[in-house]
């Protein structure tokens, strides 16, 4: 999959406005964005360093012996687990850095093999899907400061319940500096065992956490009572959204003269839009939170490589008094449903509105301003064991906040679409685009020149 891109669109594109006409090039500028760490408060680290390497040591030849080391604890299938983890969770950049404590301690050969692996840290970026292990090594006496041990392949299975985001079993290659580190016993590109990362965020770290007050980005924890939380595990569904048929348009048309890729397991629906399936996750009855994750992704590309954007790792989730739409980690649309409604142990939702977050403007590369209208976009969740019950999507304790608002729900849960209209003002829009429309074919060739000579 192509990774995503949230850089030099602005430049290079059209905005799509009203019913998808397309203006000239650089038409809006792509509202900066502050970065936001979130800082890890807790975690793990699983890892097993290497099966075979384990065997050996412990083995008939090598005759040694492991021992864990502050607070390490090795796993009944023989892999470890390092804990204590801190770090921080970039989400606009969507990447994690995770630092563990403790460590593993190898001996054999009377005392010829002695390697010692500590603090090990990992750093993912969900745009990429790539990542990387590091090391405190210390082998024979020689000591490996942080070292790049191994390559992550972090485009497998990600998932966020219960306040953590996982990355399973994720795979692992061994580098050059960490073949050195490993004294030789195995060559960089060799198989190394997968490592799962769990994390824990502050995601409101101004504040002291308070069972009074829950994040409303948290489907688990407790209500306001003390009384541990009533958690259903989403076991099924899938999710239809086709981002923004404007964008679509644009995209294949003969100007960015690009395509469209659809990722397995996503499929094309015979309206151009797409289907999500496999969904999992979480849904917390007290606090009507629901976080539900769909599998598949679609790849948006053209001008070349310029524009070149990935829409993956999709979820529902609960955040900030109401519902919207992730890619990986990125809030990238705001859902307007102003009820869900469990029947049948299932909730659906059809056609609720979707309109472009904050995180959003950024993510497409200042295509569209904050509040802009997506696609309507449809999901099912197949809930375990969980009673009729209908409730508002807040993510807070009671109910409130700031969604639903006027909106009223029709049967099957989704709002109407009544969309916000922030950023700038559309009148602003509009006769901006009018000026490029007037400047025509010629304008678009300038800016695409002036694009490409600034390396942009």
């Amino acid at each position: 999959m192509k990774s995503p891109t949230r850089r030099r669109l602005a430049a290079l594109a059209a905005v799509a406005l009203g019913a998808g006409a397309v203006t000239g090039l650089a038409a809006l500028p792509a509202q900066a964005q502050d970065a936001t760490e979130y800082p890890i408060v807790d975690g793990s680290i699983d890892w097993g360093v290497k099966e075979s390497f384990r065997s050996y040591v412990t083995g008939p030849i090598a005759g040694g012996a492991i021992a864990v080391e502050d607070g390490a604890v090795q796993n009944t299938d023989g892999t470890f687990t390092f804990g204590g983890v801190t770090g921080v969770n970039d989400l606009p950049g969507q990447e994690i850095d995770a630092q563990s404590t403790g460590g593993v301690h190898f001996t054999g050969h009377h005392g010829q093999l002695d390697m010692l692996i500590e603090n090990v840290r990992t750093v993912t970026d969900t745009i990429s899907y790539t990542g990387a292990l590091y090391a405190d090594v210390t082998s024979s006496g020689v000591f490996f400061d942080d070292v790049h041990f191994g390559d992550i392949d972090a485009s497998g299975s990600w998932t966020w319940i219960d306040g953590y985001t996982t990355l399973t079993d994720a795979p692992v290659t061994l580098t050059a500096d960490g073949a050195e580190a490993f004294a030789g016993f195995y060559e960089a590109g060799q198989a190394l065992d997968p490592v799962t990362v769990a994390v824990e965020i502050d995601t409101d770290p101004g504040e002291e956490p308070s069972s009074e007050d829950p994040s409303s980005d948290d489907p688990g924890g407790e209500d306001p009572s003390g009384t541990p939380a009533t958690v259903y595990e989403v076991t099924g569904g899938d999710a239809d959204w086709g981002v923004k048929e404007s964008y679509r348009d644009y995209v294949v048309g003969p100007i960015a003269d690009g395509e469209i890729t659809v990722v397995d397991p996503a499929t094309l629906n015979s309206d151009e839009t797409f289907h999500f399936p496999n969904a999992s996750g979480a849904f917390t009855a007290e606090t009507c939170a629901l976080d539900a994750s769909f599998e598949g992704g679609v790849n948006f590309f053209g001008h070349g490589g310029e524009m070149d954007l990935d829409v993956a790792d999709l979820s529902v989730k609960s955040a900030d008094g109401a519902l919207a739409l992730y890619s990986g980690e990125t809030r990238i649309a705001d859902v307007d449903v102003a009820e869900l409604a469990i029947s049948g142990g299932q909730i659906s939702v059809a056609g609720a509105g979707a309109a472009v977050a904050a995180d959003g403007v950024d993510f497409f590369g200042g295509f569209y301003t904050e509040g802009t209208a997506l696609d309507p976009v449809s999901f099912t969740v197949e809930l375990a064991d969980a009673p009729d019950t209908a409730c508002e999507p807040t993510g807070n304790p009671g109910g409130g906040g700031n969604g639903g608002g006027d909106n009223t729900a029709d049967t099957s849960g989704a709002g109407s679409p009544k969309l916000p209209v922030t950023g700038s003002p559309l009148t602003y829009v509009l006769a901006a685009a009018a000026a490029l429309l007037v400047a025509g074919v010629a304008v678009m060739v300038l800016a695409r020149r002036r694009a490409l000579a600034n390396g942009v």
